[in-house]
């Protein structure tokens, strides 16, 4: 666990010093007040900073951060961070994905055995029996999980995925200030969801085609609404846009 102890002439400043020192925001941190500062004997003699003990926040049940933030998604609450890129142009996005990820290969291990012992935890605490298929190359560890009953972790259109998802990037990519460095995935849910997504897209294309009228997907995850994007911009025949605010935005798709 990273902690320092500052000393300031006030607590806020000596917090102030301790935050920057760590890198790390308030949120994320936890404080405890050492010593309050003292003007001394008439304010002249024994004058006292104030010492902080400040050190990263740790998350202390991993299966209740866990529930917490399922909850979060079934009350149709936007999770912080949890995001992706609608973009469309492909070339773009990767570059700059290999220009945020400069991890060495010490770094991605390092990565991958506390993300490993994040959702060993997570799985002990769900009393669930999983087995985790690594995979890695140099932008992105992938863990496929394996195992019996394991359809809760996925959840209504993976949103429960992704939210495990993002509680395992803030366990193991503290050090490095990443998110999405650490994927997840059920029994290959993800590429599965992906090929539905796409057929999902052409068909209902061609409907927009055939009807001359628009066409609204139901709401998607950011993500989604990206694959069916994807999956129609080398049509000439259409187009696509998304329509409406976060947790109800949707793809719509209409002849050009």
């Amino acid at each position: 666990m990273k902690k320092v102890t500052m000393s300031a002439k006030t607590v806020e400043a000596a917090i102030e010093k301790g935050l920057e020192e760590l890198g790390i925001t308030r949120d994320e941190a936890d404080i405890e007040v050492v010593e309050e500062p003292s003007n001394g004997l008439f304010g002249l003699f024994n004058k006292k900073d104030a010492v902080v003990n400040i050190s990263v926040k740790e998350i202390s049940s991993a299966a209740d951060e866990f529930k917490n933030l399922v909850n979060a998604v079934k009350n149709n609450e936007e999770l912080p961070d949890i995001k992706d890129d609608e973009e469309v142009k492909v070339e773009p996005v990767q570059k700059k994905v290999h220009e945020e990820l400069p991890f060495s290969a010490k770094e991605q291990e390092q990565v991958a055995e506390e993300a490993r012992a994040f959702l060993e935890g997570i799985f002990k605490g769900m009393n669930l029996d999983v087995q985790m298929e690594k995979m890695m190359n140099e932008e992105r560890i992938l863990f496929n999980l394996h195992g019996d009953g394991l359809g809760i972790l996925i959840g209504k259109r993976g949103q429960t995925l992704d939210a495990l998802q993002y509680l395992t990037n803030l366990a193991s990519g503290k050090e490095f200030r990443r998110h999405y460095f650490v994927l997840l995935d059920v029994e290959d849910y993800r590429e599965r969801r992906k090929s539905t997504l796409e057929s999902l897209a052409h068909r209902l294309a061609d409907k927009a085609m055939r009807t001359g009228q628009k066409v609204k997907l139901e709401p998607m995850p950011a993500g989604e609404r990206r694959i069916i994007h994807l999956a129609l911009q080398g049509r000439d025949d259409i187009v696509t846009d998304s329509e409406g605010d976060e947790p109800y935005r949707a793809v719509v798709i209409r002849r050009k």
